[in-house]
């Protein structure tokens, strides 16, 4: 008799190898028929469970060390933000090797119930009003508190004085949607001022190589704390609440924006989806997943005709939309035809540049809101005059200024230098859409300092800021480079690594240090 024929074999096969003492037992017809049918059933449930995850995650879920991926980054980081990346046509290569991966770690097995709330608690979804950019509070039931995205770069101390005042000591977790500097631009303050339990993020690709990135890196490595890779069916368990990561769906994307977190959270029978700045391709992607129905949707991408697409608002088939973004911004946003197609599925549609800072508040059954709905779809628009609603749920700090609906006022930036008086004389005058080069000229007599200028490239909604103590010479030229062969040098500075220009047609602004558009090409 061979080895591999005896009894204890098989059965040490069954419990190390379940799939190998199966086949043996039945090969070697060991015990009777009905015994063997048991062992089977037994022997193929313990190995299924063995190889399914516990908390129902992707098995490859990763957590990677943010002082690696810096340490990687540190070459080819430039000392400007770009705000964005592309829709570029072109292809885009990653110029970084892959994060270290270490095991996932394991949730926190208590998730919210779908049922009716006899305690009275509620949900708090702060959309705060940070102008064209993204941050949101989300204050559990039970007191645990969640922050997604952290505006723009000068929006940090703004945002931790607003955590604080809404009595927020600790953050149970904190989202970072992707890498643009329009989410992640005050995450660095955070990080550094309010203790955090668990950071989740998407790992894109190519790396970034923005300042902005390399400050929120070097907040989680001076706080020790470790990210937590975003992708498909990763739960963000909060104890009264339901949550998990819809997407990104896939690995592999051609810009930031769809590499965006969108989360579910579900408390009772409402639901909230919150989307980032997730395109059409992750819309679409996102479309095969099953259920993403949600009461409230937080439109993507500042309510951009790039997203919210037909076939997505009607899966989702929200009763309310938020959207977050800047009053009279340069982009247009929110486009016209999006607050159109929103007010023909008839949803109510709420807007941080009429509104201020929007609270939904939900007790399970119902959201309601601390102010009215837009009155029209218009835009822009005038700010609405309506400081609430009957149904309106105050925050602890709003009656010390009821003349807005956000507990904080945001002050408006100073700028770090005056506009000089021939600013108007610098003209953009080439975008190379494919070599990634964009020339600006100044066509007057005197020099012209650029530090807190910014370009913008309008398809995209990206921006770079020029660095302190860049000035162009009269008569002078600058060239302002981006893509993986972008070089640094006399007369040249980097966006980045990443391409920005949509190669298909994307036009240019050149903006001043006090928001006025100077120049646009073409």
């Amino acid at each position: 008799m061979k080895f591999y024929q005896k009894t204890w074999f098989i059965w040490l096969s069954l419990f190390l190898l379940p799939p190998l003492g199966i086949f043996l037992l039945w090969k070697e017809k060991k015990y009777s028929k009905i015994p063997r049918t048991l062992l089977t059933l037994f022997f193929t449930l313990y190995f299924l469970l063995g190889i399914i995850p516990s908390d129902g995650s992707p098995p490859d879920s990763p957590v990677f060390n943010p002082q690696e991926t810096l340490h990687q980054d540190k070459g080819s980081l430039s000392d400007s933000d770009s705000d964005s990346d592309s829709d570029s046509d072109s292809d885009s290569d990653s110029d970084s090797e892959d994060s270290i991966i270490g095991s996932f770690p394991e949730e926190d097995k208590k998730d919210g119930k779908k049922e009716d709330n006899a305690k009275g608690e509620t949900l708090e979804i702060h959309y705060i009003d940070v102008g064209q950019a993204d941050s949101i509070l989300i204050k559990g039931p039970q007191g645990h508190a969640i922050l997604i995205d952290a505006g723009e770069n000068n929006d940090g101390d703004f945002l931790v004085n607003y955590l604080k005042e809404q009595g927020v000591s600790k953050l149970a977790a904190v989202v970072a949607t992707h890498p643009h500097a329009d989410h992640i631009g005050g995450m660095d303050k955070v990080i550094l001022s309010i203790p955090i339990e668990k950071f989740y993020m998407p790992k894109v690709s190519p790396t970034p190589t923005t300042r902005t990135y390399e400050d929120m890196l070097e907040a989680l490595v001076a706080k020790g704390l470790k990210i937590t890779q975003i992708r498909s069916g990763v739960k963000l368990n909060i104890p009264g609440i339901t949550g998990v990561f819809l997407g990104p769906v896939k690995s592999s994307y051609d810009n930031y924006n769809d590499f965006s977190a969108i989360l579910k959270i579900a408390y009772g029978n409402t639901s909230f989806l919150f989307t980032g700045d997730a395109e059409s391709r992750a819309e679409k992607d996102l479309l095969a997943k099953g259920n993403i129905q949600a009461t409230v949707l937080k439109v993507g991408h500042h309510g951009s005709n790039t997203s919210t697409t037909n076939e997505f608002l009607k899966a989702v088939s929200p009763q309310y939309a938020v959207i977050p973004v800047g009053k009279d911004n340069s982009y247009g946003h929110p486009h016209k035809e999006i607050l159109e197609r929103l007010a023909a599925a008839g949803v109510k549609i709420y807007r941080t540049d009429q509104s201020g800072t929007i609270i939904a508040t939900s007790d399970g059954k119902t959201v309601k809101f601390n102010t009215s709905p837009s009155s029209n779809t218009s835009n822009p628009s005038k700010p609405s005059s309506s400081s609430g609603s009957a149904s309106s749920t105050p925050s602890k700090s709003s009656a010390a200024t009821p003349k807005s609906t956000s507990p904080i006022t945001k002050p408006n930036p100073i700028p770090a230098t005056p506009p000089a008086p021939s600013s108007s004389n610098v003209k953009i005058t080439n975008i190379d859409l494919r070599g990634e080069v964009v020339t600006i000229k100044n066509n007057g007599s005197t020099a012209v300092d650029l530090t807190d200028w910014k370009l913008v490239s309008v398809v995209g909604n990206q921006e770079y800021y020029f660095p302190l103590g860049t000035v162009i010479q009269p008569g002078g030229t600058l060239e302002i480079h981006s893509g993986k062969d972008a070089l640094e040098g006399p007369g040249k500075l980097i966006w980045g690594k990443a391409n920005i220009w949509n190669n298909s047609g994307d036009p240019g602004h050149l903006v001043d240090n006090t928001g006025k558009t100077v120049s646009s090409y073409p």
